[in-house]
């Protein structure tokens, strides 16, 4: 038996019969909403569910009437008693479809004790599934806000989370929109965000520094209706909603409003921008008939004036671009072995266009009085076939990677980054001293190169690591030297002839971590010195 009434399943019908080979499941795709007259190649997202199987059947698929013809491995999710399914998967390799009289065919066995499956094009995601996710993000400290910015057609709501370090001023921080699920079946677009929450909520001290330094804006799912419906490009109203933007203000689909409205609120007018305008919007999308994810960069036209259609965008948009396109290639291995398509935006029926033709491009904001940044609106795209290493099918799991590597691009972006300084304080007595030189590692880590000199030829050091500095005066014979940290760490240094030792010191990558370090030598006849102390700090 086929069913496919679960949230996020589609079929136009289904039929199934017995043969010598198995058992053939004809399931035959559906428009969106089953709304007649919407283009053929719109018709790409299948989702059902199969029950009453027999381990070690053959089951052999025919997908009719796609509306698409590149080669999808499927995936399924498995039931040993009809209720509880596993996580979906990719099926077996065997299982990659071939193209064969109008349908995708494919076979697979029943594995033993599957008594039903759902099996779908691609990993789907639901409505239910993002309410997980942001019920999970309850009392999240790096979580600001959760509200919804209006209502689907079907009254669903359309949630914004917005991500800061709420204990630091908004005055300076740049504002990042990304929203994902415009088409709803697009769904790498969801585990994209799936990945880059993780990471700005993991402490993470990339992370931690670029919410000290952005208000991150999250739409997690643009078309609810769409989504519970089972649609691959529109809303409940059978709207393609990405071609509104051409004309925004006339649009009157609730899914463009609310964002509209959200957008328009956050950027203000060029008479009067808002206090942090949105410098970077990411729209997150999937594309079929390509084989890694890669973006739409628009092309420069120095010659861009108001009402064109077909004409790119001015050369700096071109130019901020590019820059994004290269930072996140440098952190994703995933995204670099894609290829950057151009666009001309063509009639402009992308949010991109309504960012450069309502704002970037407007005389006043990115020169006098505003001097605003131009904004860096642009689409990436995922895909549905291999994985970074060019061979496997792809997966969740790699979408929300390239979430995480996502954050780490907004991170260098911004031109942020990871320091730590040393810094001596204090005075020695005696000949002793102690200095230190810091290089930063992979992941913004330090390593710290710390030195003893002056001390006692062949004599034993003792390194004081603690976390304030004190000015406590050693017990008499010594009270002309002074400990200037108060030690929760110590390391004993064998100092040579020349009374030198050296030593590498990991320092984590810690926001605000501070350490006061301090060397005190003693030889054979008791002679003791202290050094000068060494203050380092994350400087972030």
């Amino acid at each position: 038996m086929v069913a496919w009434g679960g949230e996020n399943m589609r079929l136009a019908a289904a039929s199934v019969t017995s043969g010598s080979g198995g058992w053939r499941l004809t399931l035959t795709m559906s428009n969106d909403n089953g709304a007649g007259g919407l283009p053929n190649s719109w018709r790409r997202w299948w989702h059902c569910e199969v029950s009453n199987l027999v381990a070690g059947a053959t089951l052999n698929f025919r997908i009719a009437s796609p509306g698409y013809n590149d080669a999808i491995l499927p995936v399924w999710s498995l039931s040993t008693d009809g209720v509880n399914f596993a996580d979906y998967v990719r099926m077996p390799t065997s299982a990659v479809p071939i193209t064969q009289s109008s349908q995708e065919r494919f076979s697979v066995q029943v594995p033993a004790g599957v008594v039903a499956m759902r099996v779908a094009k691609y990993f789907p995601y639901t409505v239910t599934r993002k309410d997980q996710l942001l019920a999970s993000l309850a009392g999240e400290p790096r979580v600001n806000s959760i509200v919804s910015l209006g209502n689907s057609q079907q009254g669903r709501s359309i949630e914004k989370i917005q991500l800061t370090d709420s204990s630091v001023a908004d005055t300076n921080k740049e504002r990042i929109w990304i929203h994902a699920g415009v088409h709803p079946a697009e769904t790498t677009s969801y585990f994209i965000v799936e990945g880059l929450l993780d990471w700005l909520t993991s402490g993470d001290a990339r992370a931690e520094v670029l919410l000290d330094h952005a208000l991150i804006e999250i739409v997690p799912m643009a078309n609810p209706d769409g989504v519970a419906l089972g649609n691959y490009r529109t809303n409940a109203n059978s709207v393609e909603i990405e071609s509104q933007w051409s004309a925004p203000y006339n649009s009157t689909q609730p899914e463009v409003v609310a964002l509209r409205t959200a957008i328009e609120g956050y950027m203000g007018t060029v008479a009067s921008p808002g206090s942090n305008p949105i410098r970077i919007l990411l729209n997150l999308h999937s594309s079929h008939n390509v084989s890694y994810p890669f973006h739409f960069q628009h092309v420069s036209n120095s010659n861009w004036s108001p009402g064109c259609t077909n004409c790119g965008v001015l050369p700096i948009v071109n130019q901020v671009e590019g820059q994004w396109v290269s930072n996140f290639e440098t952190r994703s291995p995933f995204v670099a072995i894609g290829s950057t398509a151009a666009s001309s935006l063509g009639s402009r029926p992308f949010v991109e266009s309504m960012c450069h033709d309502r704002w970037t491009s407007v005389s006043g904001w990115l020169n006098a009085p505003n001097f605003e940044q131009p904004v860096m609106a642009i689409t990436f795209e995922g895909t549905y076939g291999r994985g970074p290493d060019g061979v496997t099918w792809n997966t969740e799991a790699d979408y929300r990677q390239c979430g995480l590597e996502m954050g780490l691009a907004l991170f260098d972006q911004l031109g942020l980054g990871l320091t730590a300084s040393s810094m001596t304080y204090g005075v020695s007595c005696g000949t002793t001293m102690l200095a230190g030189a810091l290089a930063q590692q992979p992941g913004g880590s330090h390593l710290a190169s710390l030195a003893v000199v002056g001390g006692a030829p062949n004599g034993v050091a003792v390194l004081a690591v603690g976390g304030a500095q004190v000015l406590v005066p050693f017990p008499p014979p010594w009270a002309n030297c002074a400990l200037l940290t108060n030690p929760f760490a110590s390391a004993v240094l064998l100092l040579n002839g020349a009374g030198a030792a050296v030593l590498s010191l990991p320092v984590p990558a810690i926001p605000g971590l501070a350490a006061y370090l301090q060397a005190v030598s003693i030889d054979a006849s008791l002679n003791l010195e202290s050094s000068n102390g060494l203050a380092i700090v994350n400087n972030y």
